[in-house]
């Protein structure tokens, strides 16, 4: 059975992330202003795709916290179920 979780910790984001190999990146849009690109976990198997770029931790969380989001996880079927979210 899956298990949802959320969190704004980025402690418990980055070593979630980096458990499974991912990466911070955003989504490169042509129409989207740089401060509004899509925030992304980059997986091994998608680092080759042209719409994605890699950022830094610090950069990703910078970005994180100006949007105010949360990270709603599967934390069993991990790469299949994450989703960047508004808290509330």
């Amino acid at each position: 059975m899956a298990t949802n979780a959320s969190t704004t910790e980025h402690s418990t984001i980055r070593q979630w992330a980096e458990k499974h190999n991912g990466v911070p990146g955003v989504v490169e849009e042509a129409t989207t202003a740089n401060d509004s690109r899509p925030l992304a976990i980059i997986w091994p198997e998608n680092r080759s795709d042209a719409k994605l770029r890699e950022i830094s931790w610090d950069t990703f969380f910078d970005h994180f916290e100006l949007r105010q989001l949360a990270l709603a996880y599967n934390t069993t079927d991990f790469k299949k179920d994450y989703e960047f979210v508004a808290r509330g």
